[in-house]
């Protein structure tokens, strides 16, 4: 059983038994040290694909698609022998960047309203891959980043290598910015990291409607008070059974989070971010 000793914003992980966390295939690991991983590493500019969210801001970035054979792990070469970006219980994608991380990339840079969530704030970029928004969250002004993701591979071979390529020293003075990383299943993650965030970002990781229990509770044991979460996903996933509106039906069945559409995108590949708050809000001691 899961100990949670927070002390401000909410009660609701008193009891442990809410964590609906399936059996454990890969438990929650901090990646320590992790600037040791770049020793030796340059990222080649020729290698380097770049994202600009504004006018004003933009990330250079790498994937798994950019590496070399021998730096990939047996799961990610067997997902992209099988074009996929996903193996149940082994990989659970991060091979590539997909569609919605750039429509919530370019939500939280372009619109002042999300710009402003970022200052000073706590983030976590939950399922992360490449590692886009936590980096952009860091370039608007966020002191603390937390990076998860459910592959180890993903988050050493190319999430550090990203955050340090935009966030070192050199770069627009966000070195102050304190940026840990972790990989392992949500379930096991809420059970080791014992913080509240005022942001969560998360993309693409609605797929599986099995898991929405163990998002949901994770929201309700990682969200401050007057945190926000901000969810982009495809409207609907063929084939895999996830998808907004069975997502609103597992919050509405919970009933602890308001929520509402930020924006949606109805030509081609539907998708949209969800904008999702605690119904009631406690003071913070």
């Amino acid at each position: 059983m899961f100990q949670f000793s927070f002390n401000d914003d909410r009660s609701s992980c008193s009891d442990t038994s809410t964590i609906s966390e399936p059996l454990a295939r890969f438990e929650c690991m901090e990646i320590t040290e992790p600037r040791k991983l770049l020793h030796g590493i340059s990222l080649e500019p020729d290698n380097l694909h770049v994202f600009v969210a504004s006018v004003d801001i933009q990330v250079e970035y790498i994937n798994c698609l950019t590496l070399p054979q021998e730096d990939l792990s047996d799961e990610i070469q067997t997902a992209e022998l099988d074009h996929s970006d996903l193996i149940p219980g082994k990989y659970e994608g991060g091979m590539k960047v997909w569609e919605c991380t750039f429509d919530l990339g370019e939500l939280m840079a372009e619109r002042e309203e999300y710009r402003k969530l970022f200052q000073n704030a706590k983030v976590l970029d939950l399922g992360c891959g490449s590692g886009i928004l936590g980096i952009l969250a860091v370039k608007l002004g966020a002191d603390t980043l937390v990076f998860q993701d459910y592959n180890k591979t993903v988050l050493e071979k190319v999430t550090v290598k990203n955050y340090f390529f935009n966030c070192s020293e050199d770069k627009e003075n966000t070195s102050r910015t304190v940026a840990r990383f972790y990989s392992g299943e949500w379930g096991s993650f809420v059970g080791k990291v014992q913080e509240k965030f005022d942001v969560i970002l998360t993309s693409e990781t609605i797929y599986n409607d099995k898991n929405y229990g163990t998002l949901i509770d994770l929201f309700k044991c990682t969200l401050k008070a007057k945190g926000v979460v901000l969810l982009a996903a495809k409207t609907y996933y063929f084939g895999v059974g996830g998808g907004m509106r069975l997502l609103e039906q597992a919050l509405d069945e919970d009933g602890t989070f308001n929520y509402r559409t930020a924006w949606k995108c109805d030509d081609g590949v539907q998708r949209e971010i969800l904008e999702i708050r605690w119904k009631q809000v406690v003071p913070e001691k």
